[in-house]
């Protein structure tokens, strides 16, 4: 494109790339324009000269339209998220006049070609994305190519950024009509498919009995989450659907059965030896009039009273495991009593596994909140900040990961958004290999729920798909309204539940137990697009301000 871009042309180029940046994500998941979608946006980049007034203001525009839309869900849990939609928008929307910036620098300035740039600048502004404040990873351009198992083998490489920058790289030399980019190009995705057909072909074989896993998926929408009356009728609700899942084969029972995030609404409790609990509660639990509870030192009857108060939340809980007749892993709230924070209690969310006796296992608790979506900065220490948001309370982060055996097979857990987190599920199954208890399955506990059905649940499913196989490590996901799911360690979706429905999966797994080098070095190579692309844009203006100054 030789004629420089006037206002209208930015302005119009800027719209249509957010549009059809949009209509390749859901809902409308045009996917297999995914390859062409980047076209108008590239178009600015290859553009020699902008005349536009105000270019990047008109570039950032069209990226505030494609968040606006592409997120649109996140509107929907409580009318005050509608502020954070438009919040999380006007901040996405920034990495498109920077990913616009970075690339004709490359091209322009340093004479790159548009196949090289593009794709180093698309995967440095994705990647930045996916970092900074937390990260958000959802709608990222490769996961338009979940559908294509050859293609998303190169994700174990360098993560999802990697394919974004192959269908980036294809765009690019589209545009480019340079005979010798688009060689290099199909050179590139002839190797990529050629690894993913390497992949594919070297998946092992079975060796031993699957894990038998029934997934339950019930249809509550999230409305109901704080109001403490609905939680029998949660309870009751995602029984029905696993006495009814366990009736399906009675003479085959699973090995394990899992419910999603906080559908067990009663929180477990847990208290500070160091808490001092009331009177009152002490006579209530153990009596006022006991000889040999009244004439107990005070010590020993608080400690009698918390051990009361604990056993009694996990009561229930251990009756519908024995219920049940074999393992189960429920996602449950449990609250911390304790005079060491101001509030006065700690909140996690939690996976707890049971066995069929009722005695727990083991416990995660969720180690990646939501940055004010579960927990606001600095509000541990100012609780009142609370009183400002929808949020009754905040998460506290857990600290390590668990693996539990169960049938001969490792099974490890994550909660809700953490499987939209590369780095957090590589975390995961790298400390546990330190440990040697590298999972066997992946199984992810979430609620979307507040979500209606919408997009998100396609969002949040492909992100799942790619940690798949990045960590080559078979995922199930245990989803209230859905999307439940099982995918192998190759990232091939075996088995989904339905869309604001309710469902039982039952799920054969498979260990992979493959390595990948997504596993040894991480985002090492989208870090490297970074300093690369920081570092040439640097350099540039270095370069150009010592250029004026010769001239003066």
């Amino acid at each position: 494109m030789n004629r420089p871009l006037d206002d209208r042309r930015v302005w119009m180029l800027s719209v249509a790339g957010g549009l059809t940046m949009f209509l390749v994500q859901p809902p409308s998941d045009l996917w297999i324009l995914a390859w062409l979608a980047p076209l108008p946006w590239l178009a600015i980049v290859e553009a020699r000269g902008i005349a536009a007034g105000r270019p990047w203001r008109a570039i950032w525009a069209g990226g505030f339209l494609h968040w606006l839309l592409t997120i649109h869900w996140l509107r929907l849990p409580h009318p005050a998220t509608s502020i954070g939609w438009v919040a999380l928008s006007l901040y996405l929307a920034c990495f498109v006049p920077l990913f616009v910036w970075v690339a004709r620098g490359l091209v322009h300035r340093w004479g790159w070609p548009l196949a090289a740039a593009a794709p180093l600048a698309w995967v440095a502004c994705e990647h930045l994305r996916g970092s900074l404040f937390g990260g958000f990873t959802f709608a990222n351009l490769g996961h338009t190519q979940w559908r294509s198992p050859m293609l998303i083998q190169a994700a174990d490489l360098c993560g999802a950024v990697g394919v974004s920058g192959l269908v980036m790289l294809v765009a690019a030399a589209v545009l480019s009509r340079s005979m010798r980019q688009a060689t290099a190009a199909a050179c590139v995705m002839i190797a990529a498919l050629a690894y993913g057909a390497w992949r594919l072909a070297e998946e092992p074989r079975p060796t031993g009995r699957p894990l038998d896993v029934l997934l339950v998926q019930g249809s509550i929408d999230t409305e109901l989450k704080h109001e403490p009356a609905a939680a029998a009728d949660v309870a009751r609700h995602y029984d029905e659907l696993t006495v009814a899942g366990l009736r399906a084969t009675p003479d085959d029972p699973p090995d394990l059965i899992a419910w999603p995030e906080t559908m067990w609404r009663w929180s477990l409790l847990e208290i500070d030896p160091a808490e001092t609990l009331p009177e009152s509660v002490v006579e209530q639990m153990l009596g006022s009039d006991a000889p040999e509870v009244a004439g107990a030192a005070e010590a020993d009857r608080q400690r009698r009273c918390r051990e009361a108060l604990e056993a009694e939340r996990l009561a229930v809980l251990a009756a519908y495991a024995r219920r049940y007749a074999t393992n189960w892993l429920v996602g449950v709230d449990r609250q911390e009593i304790t005079p060491s924070v101001p509030s006065g209690a700690r909140n996690f969310n939690c996976g707890l596994f049971l066995d069929a006796t009722g005695t727990p296992l083991a416990r995660y608790d969720k180690m990646h909140p939501v940055l004010f979506g579960e927990y606001i900065p600095l509000a541990n220490r100012f609780p009142w900040l609370y009183r400002l948001t929808p949020l009754p309370a905040g998460l506290t982060a857990g600290t390590r990961p668990v693996a539990v055996s169960i049938a001969g097979h490792r099974v490890a857990v994550t909660i809700c958004y953490e499987t939209a987190l590369p780095g957090a599920v590589r975390t995961l199954v790298r400390e546990l290999e330190r440990e040697r208890v590298r999972p066997d399955v992946i199984v992810n506990l979430t609620n979307d729920g507040w979500f209606w059905g919408s997009s998100e649940l396609d969002m949040h499913l492909t992100a799942a798909i790619f940690r798949a196989v990045e960590v080559r490590t078979p995922l199930l996901v245990a989803a209230n309204t859905g999307f439940s799911a099982w995918i192998d360690g190759c990232g091939r979706l075996l088995a989904r539940g339905p869309r604001r429905s309710t469902a039982t999966l039952r799920a054969g797994v498979e260990p992979d137990g493959r390595g990948s080098l997504w596993l040894v070095w991480g985002s090492l190579p989208a870090w490297g697009c970074v300093m690369v692309a920081g570092g040439m844009m640097v350099a540039g203006r270095w370069r150009d301000s010592g250029s004026r100054r010769h001239a003066a």
